[in-house]
C-alpha cells in the first residue's frame, strides 16, 4: 500500500508556507439480510453502458481528493506491534513531499519511465508486468471512469490501488499518457492521493497527454501542492480554457519573484466578470503575496464562497486558511482518505475521517490506531476514550480487561457509518492489538470475533491459530470461526461442516448463499457432497460482466481482474450478490491472487 503517515503536528503557517523557502531556493525556470427478507436488488450500476464496446476518449477530471503528511507517534503502549500485512507491499517507498520543488519539464527520464509508468513491482506487492497486457486500453479507461467509488469491499479496493500502481505493460490502443491519467484519476475518487501523485510523477512531462496534464493539475491541487503547477501550468492553459491555469501562473510568477507580472495577472482576471469567481481570484492572491511579500492580500470569508471545488480547496489548504468542515461534503466520499493525511486540516476532522477511510481501504489498521491516539481530545482525563480503549486492548493488566476494552470497540457507534460499517471498522482498529493475544481457553468465547478482527487487518497466519480455541469452545462461536478460517485457507471445508454452520448459526439462504459462493470460487467445493448444496443455493447466470471477469482470470490478466471485481462491488455489500463474491474469487484465483480473494471472501463474510 501507498502509504503516508497520518499527521498530528502542522508548522503554523500551514503545509504549503512550511516548504515556501525551500521552494523559492530551488525554483528552475446496507445491512445484511434477515431470516424471510426477499433477494436484495442488483448492484444499481455494474457496467458503462455498451459493455464491451470502448470510449475511446480520456477520462475527465473529478473532484479530486488531497493530502500528505509527516508521521505520527504511536499509540502509548503498541509501539513494538508489527505491522499489519496490509501495509506490506509498499515498504522503503516513501511518500510524495508536502510541497514538490519546482521540476524542468523537459527533464529527460528513461524510455521504460514512460512505456511501465508506475511503483509496484512483484517484489514490493504490486502485479505481474503483464497484469494489464493484450487488454483493450479504452475499454479500461471507460470501466475507471463509470466506476462508483468507494466500492464496498476494502480489500477489493486495496487490490486494484496495488493493481493500478504496478510498473506494467501498457494495455493496448492507448497512450502512456492517457493511462496514467485514468489510474491516477481513478485513485483519487477512491481517497488515495497520496498513490495518485505518486504515479503522475513518476510519468515524464514530454510524455504527457492531452489527460494527463488536466488530472495532473488535479492531483497537484488535491495534495495542496501548488509547486507541482508551475511546469504544466502553460501548457495547461493552451490546452484547456480552465481559468485555473491563468491563476497558477500568477501564483508561479510571484513564486519566481515576478511581483508585477502576478499583479497584473490577478487584476485582468478580477476584471472579466463571470468568467471568473472573484473568491477564487482572491485566494490565489493571497498565496501570491506570502510567496512574493506584496501588500495585495485580502480577508477570506467563507460565508460568501461559493461551493468547494479542488482548487478552492487546494489553494486554501496550501495558504493556511482553515476549511470549514460543513463545506468539505461538497469533495465526495472519498475526501476521508485524503483528509487524515493532510496536516492543514483540523484534528476533530481528520478524526472523524480515520475510521470511514479505514472501512474504505485508504487508511490502514495500524495508521487506525495511531491517528486515534493522536487526534483524539483528552485522552488522558477520559479512562474510556477511543485511545484508553485501544491501549488496554493492546497493553492491559490482564486479558478479561483487553477484551472488554475489544467488545466496547466494536459495539462503539460511528458518526457517518452504518452499524455493520462501524462493527468493521472496530474490527480494524483492534487488529493490532489482536495480534498480540494469545489464543487460550479463556478467551475461547470471543475467538470468532478475534478471527474476524485479524482477518479484517490482513493477517491470516495469527488468525489461523486461534482455531483450536474456537473449535473447543463450539456452537455458534465454533462455526463463525470455521467459516471466517475456512475462506481463508486455513481449516478444511466439507459439506458437512457448511450443514452445521448454517444449523449453528441460524443461517438464511442469502447468508449460506454469500458463503458457498466464496468456497466455490476459491475452489473448495470441487468433489462429492458439494453438487446438491450449489444447485440449490447458487442457480447459474451470466452476464457480460461475469464472462469478462471469467474471461481476464483464465488470461492471467489480473490488473483488468482487480477493475472488474471493483465494477461489481459497486454500492453497499447489501448490493452484492453471491454470485459477484463467486466470479471475483474465482477470477482473482485463476490470475494468480489468492490471497487476495481469500481476504476478500473473509470480509465478505464478516459485513453481511
Amino acid at each position: 500500500m501507498v502509504r503516508t503517515p497520518v499527521s498530528t503536528t502542522a508548522t503554523a503557517f500551514g503545509p504549503f508556507r512550511a516548504g515556501l523557502l525551500l521552494t523559492l531556493l530551488l525554483v528552475v525556470p446496507a445491512p445484511a439480510p434477515v431470516i424471510g427478507q426477499p433477494a436484495p436488488p442488483p448492484p444499481r450500476s455494474l457496467l458503462p453502458e455498451g459493455f464491451g464496446a470502448p470510449n475511446p476518449e480520456p477520462s475527465a477530471p473529478a473532484a479530486p481528493l488531497p493530502g500528505t503528511a509527516p508521521e505520527a507517534p504511536a499509540l502509548p503502549g503498541t509501539a513494538d506491534l508489527a505491522e499489519a500485512p496490509e501495509d506490506a507491499p509498499l515498504a522503503g517507498l516513501g511518500a510524495p513531499p508536502t510541497t514538490t520543488p519546482f521540476r524542468d519539464p523537459l527533464a529527460a527520464r528513461s524510455s521504460a519511465d514512460t512505456e511501465f509508468a508506475g511503483v509496484l513491482t512483484p517484489r514490493n506487492g504490486g502485479f505481474a508486468e503483464d497484469a494489464f497486457a493484450a487488454a483493450d486500453g479504452r475499454f479500461l479507461i471507460t470501466l475507471a471512469r463509470r466506476l462508483e467509488a468507494p466500492i464496498a469491499s476494502r480489500w477489493a479496493a486495496i487490490t486494484l490501488r496495488r493493481a493500478l500502481l504496478t510498473r506494467a505493460t501498457p494495455p493496448a490502443r492507448i497512450s502512456a499518457g492517457d493511462w496514467v491519467a485514468a489510474r491516477a484519476l481513478l485513485l483519487m475518487r477512491m481517497g488515495e492521493i497520496d498513490a495518485a501523485k505518486l504515479l503522475v510523477d513518476r510519468l515524464p512531462v514530454e510524455a504527457y497527454s492531452a489527460a494527463t496534464y488536466r488530472v495532473a493539475g488535479q492531483v497537484a491541487l488535491a495534495a495542496a501542492d501548488l509547486g507541482a503547477l508551475c511546469p504544466i501550468a502553460r501548457t495547461g492553459r493552451q490546452i484547456s480554457e480552465d481559468k485555473m491555469w491563468e491563476m497558477a501562473l500568477g501564483i508561479c510568477a510571484a513564486l519566481e519573484g515576478d511581483d508585477i507580472s502576478a499583479a497584473a495577472l490577478f487584476d485582468r482576471l478580477q476584471q472579466q466578470q463571470g468568467d471568473v469567481s472573484g473568491f477564487d481570484v482572491r485566494l490565489a492572491e493571497r498565496v501570491a503575496t506570502m510567496a512574493g511579500g506584496g501588500g495585495r492580500a485580502t480577508n477570506i470569508n467563507w460565508k460568501e464562497a461559493p461551493p468547494l471545488t479542488p482548487w478552492r480547496f487546494g489553494v486554501a489548504v496550501a495558504s493556511g486558511l482553515a476549511v470549514p468542515a460543513d463545506a468539505l461534503a461538497a469533495l465526495g466520499p472519498a475526501r476521508h482518505g485524503w483528509l487524515i493525511r493532510q496536516p492543514g486540516i483540523a484534528p476533530e476532522i481528520r478524526l472523524a475521517a480515520l475510521p470511514i477511510a479505514a472501512v474504505q481501504g485508504s487508511a490502514s489498521a495500524r495508521e487506525l490506531v495511531s491517528g486515534i491516539a493522536a487526534f483524539a481530545p483528552d485522552a488522558d482525563a477520559d479512562a474510556d476514550s477511543p485511545p484508553a480503549r485501544l491501549r488496554t486492548a493492546a497493553a492491559g493488566v490482564s486479558v478479561s480487561a483487553r477484551l472488554a476494552a475489544m467488545q466496547a470497540i466494536w459495539s462503539a457507534a460511528v458518526p457517518g457509518l452504518s452499524p455493520q460499517a462501524a462493527r468493521y471498522a472496530g474490527l480494524l482498529q483492534t487488529g493490532p492489538a489482536a495480534a498480540r493475544l494469545a489464543p487460550a481457553s479463556a478467551t475461547a468465547a470471543a475467538s470468532a470475533d478475534v478471527i474476524a478482527s485479524l482477518l479484517a487487518s490482513g493477517n491470516i497466519q495469527a488468525a489461523r491459530r486461534w482455531w483450536p480455541v474456537a473449535q473447543s469452545e463450539g456452537g455458534a462461536v465454533r462455526a463463525r470461526a470455521w467459516a471466517l478460517l475456512a475462506v481463508s485457507g486455513s481449516v478444511p471445508a466439507t459439506p458437512d461442516e457448511f450443514r452445521d454452520w448454517q444449523s449453528d448459526t441460524s443461517a438464511d439462504d442469502h447468508a449460506a448463499a454469500r458463503l458457498l459462493a466464496a468456497l466455490t470460487g476459491l475452489g473448495l467445493t470441487r468433489g462429492g457432497g458439494w453438487s446438491g448444496l450449489v444447485d440449490d443455493l447458487l442457480p447459474t447466470t451470466d452476464s457480460g460482466w461475469s464472462r469478462a471477469i471469467r474471461a481476464a482470470g483464465k488470461a492471467r490478466r489480473s490488473g483488468a481482474v482487480a477493475l472488474l471485481a471493483a465494477t461489481g462491488l459497486q454500492g453497499t455489500w447489501a448490493d452484492v450478490p453471491a454470485l459477484h463474491i463467486l466470479a471475483i474469487t474465482e477470477a482473482l484465483v485463476a490470475s494468480g491472487h489468492a490471497e487476495d480473494a481469500r481476504l476478500f471472501a473473509a470480509e465478505a463474510l464478516t459485513r453481511t
